[in-house]
């Protein structure tokens, strides 16, 4: 499949240049002439023609990664994908077209990340830390100020006092998000240790 879709990117090029080829003959039977800029202004756009179909072969799978997609003019072809770091990762954030975005974080009540929608490994790779019962950080590794946040309880099963979460900003740090876990035992709230959802909307 990888051979057809390659021969796909090269036939376009092909096309616009047999197209070229053809109108430069006409010009010539019919008396006309073609400049030598006129010649590289087509050469120019043939080759771009072959780049962006091999670009676009490129995309066509969500096999990208940041580290990967640096740079990428489609100029080397098309790529095989044991050449692609992260091929079969999916599309990351950085990726997505512009618009609304969302972001999810799922976090043990010992501020381990048990699952997100980051990328599992790299710089790009979401965090979590609690620093106190009940107070944890995530770092969602982009910036999220300005954006709309949810965090809830994640309990597997019914507890023995109502326990909420709430996201509040992090002091000086754009990227990462503050959540609270509370229990309400009684008339106070406490700050209890709690597994907890949090989504960033954007």
């Amino acid at each position: 499949m990888r051979f057809d879709r390659a021969w796909m990117g090269v036939a376009g090029g092909m096309a616009v240049g047999l197209a070229i080829t053809a109108a430069v003959g006409a010009n010539a039977q019919s008396g006309f002439t073609v400049s030598p800029e006129q010649l590289k202004i087509n050469q120019n756009i043939s080759s771009a023609a072959v780049k962006r179909s091999n670009r676009s072969l490129n995309y066509l799978a969500p096999i990208r990664t940041t580290q990967s997609d640096n740079a990428d003019n489609g100029s080397q072809g098309v790529k095989p994908l044991s050449g692609i770091p992260g091929a079969g990762q999916g599309w990351t954030v950085a990726q997505l077209v512009k618009g609304q975005k969302q972001y999810w974080a799922n976090v043990s009540s010992l501020g381990a990340l048990t699952a997100s929608s980051g990328p599992a490994s790299g710089t790009g790779a979401f965090t979590a830390t609690r620093s106190a019962a009940g107070n944890y950080v995530v770092d969602f590794k982009t910036n999220v100020s300005a954006c709309s946040w949810n965090a809830a309880a994640s309990l597997a099963t019914q507890p023995a006092s109502p326990t909420l979460a709430y996201a509040i900003p992090e002091a000086g740090q754009p990227t990462q998000v503050n959540v609270r876990t509370v229990a309400y035992p009684a008339a106070v709230a406490t700050l209890t240790d709690s597994n907890f959802t949090v989504q960033v909307l954007c």
